[in-house]
């Protein structure tokens, strides 16, 4: 819990900065990440075309940057970093071997995590650069709480398996503890900066829950991936606290659904 913490207020700096320090974090965690994606599938023979992630991610990153989605905001840039990397792709195995399974494993894998990491920079600057980092910190803050209330409330209360085969330790006490916990730390989080959080108290409860369910999602379908592959962790990022996926996995979900929220309520 000490580390997560110390995690969340290293992140809490780069987010406060913004594009300076978010670009070069968000291309690290590219390139770490898809390396790990790219050794958990080769546990199970299964190729993935790290290029195609690599570059393709660079280009959604691009893609979400304040400066391109300012110029000419008609055109929809995400979505067509997104054709334009899908379309090499299928380009790529017509002359490299037809691997449909590597093609296949690779769009998922491209989804899971190039796609997804460039909602934190739209995030970042939704509404706009200054209150983007309020309406980043949302998820962190509700992800942060989540894993701690589903940690203790399970340890405490668990009785109930919630899907035993993906992740036997995880409990249904634990997983309403974790609502709980992320609509407590929100109630407090949006009170302490009251005005900058665009939702009333009802809202908040429903944008809480759905965080705190989104975060809990990420982090079995993360189970799921490593359980497949027969790894506990996803790399040796941080020693003794796996891979940077697994310190990820929740936000992967949680980011991309905040931004969908504050677009469409707001």
């Amino acid at each position: 819990m000490v580390s997560g913490a110390a995690a969340l207020v290293v992140i809490f700096v780069i987010l406060w900065v913004g594009l300076p320090l978010i670009g070069p974090a968000l291309l690290a965690a590219l390139w770490i990440g898809t390396g790990e994606l790219a050794r958990m599938f080769a546990r199970r023979d299964v190729p993935l075309n790290l290029a195609f992630l690599r570059v393709g991610g660079l280009l959604v990153l691009i893609a979400s940057t304040p400066q391109l989605q300012a110029y000419n905001p008609g055109v929809p840039w995400r979505e067509v970093a997104l054709g334009v990397s899908l379309l090499a792709a299928f380009i790529y195995e017509l002359f490299a071997g037809a691997n449909i399974m590597r093609l296949a494993f690779s769009m998922l894998s491209f989804l899971y995590l190039p796609w997804t990491l460039g909602y934190f920079l739209l995030l970042r600057y939704e509404p706009d650069a200054h209150l983007g980092i309020v309406t980043l910190s949302l998820p962190l803050v509700a992800t942060f709480a989540t894993d701690v209330g589903a940690y203790f409330v399970g340890r405490t209360f668990g009785r109930h398996k919630l899907a035993p085969t993906v992740s036997p330790n995880k409990t249904i006490e634990g997983f309403i503890g974790g609502l709980i916990s992320a609509f407590l730390a929100l109630f407090l989080y949006t009170w302490l900066i009251q005005g900058a959080f665009p939702f009333g108290h009802g809202e908040l409860l429903v944008f809480a829950v759905l965080l705190s369910f989104a975060a809990q999602l990420g982090d079995l379908t993360e189970s799921m991936l490593k359980r497949y592959c027969g790894v506990k962790d996803s790399g040796q990022f941080l020693p003794g606290h796996g891979g940077l996926l697994d310190r990820l996995d929740s936000l992967i979900f949680s980011v991309p659904l905040t931004y969908y929220l504050l677009v469409i309520f707001t």
